[in-house]
């Protein structure tokens, strides 16, 4: 018995030079994603307490943003408070130094980070596939 292996060397030439931007294409959506979910989530309050006396102005909701940032081919995103907005963002929201009023009730960016880690994998995952399964498409003329 005789098998016959054929590879399209120009085919498989077109494919992999569309992989980089393909591949930059979906880092860049992953990132938003990724650093869209961590916002909301860091923007969650706890309920308020029954016969909570103190009225929440918002502030620290406000006061956290994102971006997604290209140096060359690496992509970082950030999620952050303006400390100069909510100055007191740490004692409420870092596992490091949160106070013991705001300990087990308010997540902390460590929790958040650990609770929404296998999601975000799944985002990059997602994404990737997304854009290479598209690069080995027959309808794209390749």
């Amino acid at each position: 018995m005789e098998v016959t292996i054929r590879i399209d060397d120009a085919r498989v030439r077109a494919m992999l030079a569309l992989a980089p931007g393909r591949i930059q294409i979906a880092m860049n959506r992953a990132m938003t994603d990724a650093t869209v979910l961590l916002l909301r989530r860091m923007k969650e309050y706890p309920p308020t307490r029954p016969n909570q006396q103190y009225v929440r102005t918002n502030t620290l909701k406000r006061s956290w943003s994102r971006e997604v940032v290209w140096r060359g081919a690496d992509v970082t995103g950030r999620v952050g408070s303006n400390s100069d907005m909510a100055p007191y963002n740490r004692e409420v929201q870092d596992a490091e130094v949160q106070g013991p009023l705001f300990r087990g009730r308010w997540q902390t960016v460590q929790s958040v980070a650990r609770d929404e880690q296998r999601a975000i994998v799944r985002m990059f995952d997602e994404r990737i596939r997304e854009q290479i399964g598209g690069t080995w498409n027959e309808s794209e003329g390749i």
